[in-house]
């Protein structure tokens, strides 16, 4: 049975082929590829045992102090990059009166442009700033406006006609949020390239220790920046290694986990708060979702080669692995910058992502691979790629 919108399809082709009015070829098959990734991080870089026992001697319980030297510990993380001291009793009272969120956005203003313009000037290497006609911008620690987007494209001469889209509060899966927008856009719009573009800078939103639920994100949360340059491959086009092909995407909002991860804006900064359920709800949820998203691509699991997991701590790693009957060791890249970075936000995926598309001249031509991280709700977001290795 022929719908409504068919007839009328069909009665303006036949209408067109009466008067000879030439019919447009159906428009050619587009992928979304990752053409080029950038990153960075402010110079100022923190070893973990310092902010252990600067924030255990926060503490004048002994219980509570060595609690906190476990806390640290338990983290896996060596070292963090920040925009500004976290541990500079300063951030909390600039001219000696107490923080307010009007003083966290402007630092964060102040910090976060030169670093988004540098790193967003690297990913664009290779790219005409004319040929950009989407700009994602994602961060859950400023919100500000006009803001770091904007400053982007004056600074980077972009077009004026450049689509902005800002994404804020999307947590650490906002470059899976804002990848997703991009190869939409140059899916419609294959002559055209799309930059996404994160920075997290949680050191602004430092504030006085109270208990220790402050000290469990103080103890995880780092400072960076990441983009990504997204373009269309047309099919037959040559694709150079180290290429990341989007062959899906994926996301799932998770059922009844509404208290797992918590952003919120109070009248001193931005604050994020972890439920001690976080682990159960991935644990339990990342199996079958991605078990779906395998089959509708035609894979199974031991078809993927390269697993890019959120680096948001040891406990999600842990239990995104367990989920899927991995050994901790599948996601050897996530730990690495785990290790190096801490937990990143919305950027740390970006980062793992650039040094998995590093990993070129491999035996194996195409490697496949997924990468997924974590929103508040709580949402798994991420998509199933091919990495050209040669």
């Amino acid at each position: 049975m022929t719908s409504a919108l068919d007839q009328a399809l069909l009665t303006r082709t036949a209408a067109q082929a009466r008067e000879n009015i030439p019919i447009s070829a159906p428009p050619t098959t587009t992928v979304p590829v990752i053409e080029a990734i950038a990153t960075g991080s402010p110079s100022l870089v923190l070893d973990q045992s310092v902010a252990a026992e600067w924030m255990a001697g926060q503490f004048t319980d002994q219980q509570q102090q060595d609690r906190i030297r476990r806390i640290f510990r338990k983290t896996m993380i060596d070292t963090r990059r920040f925009a500004v001291d976290p541990l500079d009793a300063r951030i909390h009272a600039p001219r000696g009166a107490a923080a307010t969120i009007q003083d966290r956005m402007r630092l964060f203003y102040r910090h976060a442009v030169p670093l988004a313009v540098d790193v967003a000037r690297r990913a664009l290497d290779r790219v005409d700033p004319a040929d950009v006609g989407l700009l994602v911008f994602a961060t859950s620690t400023g919100v500000i406006a006009p803001g770091v987007d904007v400053a982007v494209v004056e600074d980077l001469g972009l077009p004026r006609s450049v689509a902005r889209l800002v994404v804020n509060f999307m947590g650490c899966a906002a470059a899976m949020n804002g990848i997703r927008a991009a190869s939409d856009f140059v899916r419609a719009n294959p002559h055209k390239k799309a930059m996404v573009l994160c920075i997290e800078l949680n050191s602004v939103h430092a504030v006085p220790v109270e208990d220790v639920n402050d000290a469990v994100i103080g103890s995880l949360f780092g400072d960076g920046c990441g983009a990504v340059v997204i373009g269309a491959n047309r099919g037959g086009e040559r694709t150079e290694a180290g290429t990341i092909v989007i062959r899906d995407q994926f996301t799932h909002l998770f059922e009844a986990t509404a208290d797992g991860i918590a952003v919120a804006v109070n009248h001193d900064g931005i604050t994020c708060e972890l439920s001690e359920n976080v682990p159960r709800y991935i644990y339990n949820g990342v199996a079958p979702v991605v078990g779906d998203v395998l089959r509708r691509n035609g894979l199974r699991q031991s078809d993927i080669d390269v697993w890019a997991i959120h680096p948001g701590g040891p406990k999600i790693l842990l239990e995104s692995a367990r989920s899927l009957g991995l050994p901790p060791e599948a996601s050897s890249t996530s730990w690495k910058v785990l290790g190096e970075y801490g937990n990143m936000s919305s950027v740390s995926l970006i980062f793992v992502l650039e040094r998995i598309a590093a990993q070129t001249g491999a035996d194996k031509p195409i490697s496949a691979g997924i990468a997924f991280s974590f929103a508040p709700g709580v949402t798994i977001e991420g998509f199933v790629f091919d990495l050209v290795r040669r």
